[in-house]
């Protein structure tokens, strides 16, 4: 009985070659032809299992690790710094960390600013410098008598920032959305009012900021305000939260006693005997809800109305006599 597992002196082990039969022998030695060398007849050497698997193994791994450093390239490649050469030369990409900042309807510039600081994506006083400078595309009117150029042109939203980004470039994100957002069907409807679009993001920031507390309300709001400016666009508008605005950023206007604090009631409240008609410009960045409700007002004849204390229940009335009962009633008035 053969030795299964006797070995050969010169390595050949022939349980790796194919076993030929008697008939299958002698039909192969009668088609050698005489002189042929030695090699040229020899045994044909199967491949073993084991070797296919390693190849097969192998050809996974590279696969592998292609798509891995594929993935890696792509996911690195938009996290390079800007003007970084990742092409060679012997310097390393720098690779930046990013942030996700929220920031809710109705923020002013001044808000958002503390925000962006307290997030390390850049200083406050930057983005206020930013904020205040005019960029293309966007028409504004009364330019001379705002505290921030840009005010309601910064969509509130959630973004992606780079800590340490440009504050020209995060203000340029903040005006991408909004145009993507708001749209030329939007300005038409404010055309047809009898409006700049400029005019009726001022009046949405003002919408915004009377229903902060229900944003439901806000196209009854935009009637009543609608409704008193075609009285007369030189009547006055009252609104209480236009005054709000620059008593929240009184500190950075040099405090409610400056004379530039003063300067800014004149083009701002909206109360006898400062601000006729609107604002010289938007209180706050609104969401899209008020903008809709400016240039799409409820039909109503309401000029008049006020909330309970707690800000949420709305009362209106067509004359002030009315006006009155509702104050009584929501326990605000005696």
């Amino acid at each position: 009985m053969e030795d299964k597992n006797k070995t050969y002196s010169d390595g050949w082990d022939p349980t790796e070659y194919e076993i030929y039969t008697k008939e299958e022998t002698e039909k192969e030695s009668a088609e050698i032809p005489l002189n042929t060398e030695e090699d040229e007849v020899l045994p044909k050497k199967r491949k073993s299992k084991k070797s296919k698997r390693k190849a097969v193994t192998t050809a996974v791994a590279v696969i592998i690790l292609i798509a891995a450093l594929a993935c890696g390239y792509f996911f690195l490649k938009d996290r390079v710094l800007p003007g970084e050469n990742n092409s060679g030369g012997g310097s390393s990409p720098i690779i930046k960390s990013s942030v996700r900042v929220t920031f809710p309807e109705g923020y002013t510039v001044y808000q958002m600013a503390q925000l962006l600081q307290e997030n390390k994506v850049c200083s406050a006083e930057d983005f206020m410098k930013a904020a205040d400078t005019p960029v293309d595309g966007i028409e504004i009117d009364n330019a001379d008598e705002r505290v921030f150029l840009l005010e309601g042109y910064l969509f509130p939203d959630t973004y992606d920032f780079y800590i340490g980004e440009d504050a020209q470039s995060v203000v340029k994100r903040f005006i991408k959305n909004y145009n993507s957002k708001v749209g030329e069907a939007t300005k038409q409807k404010a055309r047809q009012l009898g409006y700049t679009m400029d005019e009726m993001l001022t009046l949405a920031s003002i919408i915004q900021k009377e229903c902060d507390k229900d944003i439901a309300e806000c196209q009854n709001v935009s009637s009543v305000f609608h409704n008193r400016l075609k009285q007369s666009k030189n009547s006055y508008l009252g609104s209480d939260v236009t005054y709000f605005y620059l008593k929240n950023m009184a500190e950075h206007l040099g405090g409610s006693e400056s004379e530039e604090f003063d300067r800014y009631l004149l083009n701002y409240y909206t109360y006898s005997p400062y601000r006729k008609g609107l604002p010289a410009g938007p209180i706050c960045n609104p969401g899209l809800k008020a903008i809709e409700a400016a240039v799409s007002p409820a039909n109503t004849n309401y000029i008049y109305f006020l909330t309970d204390a707690s800000g949420e229940k709305f009362y209106y009335a067509e004359t002030y006599e009315q006006h009155l009962k509702n104050g009584k009633e929501a326990g605000i008035m005696n």
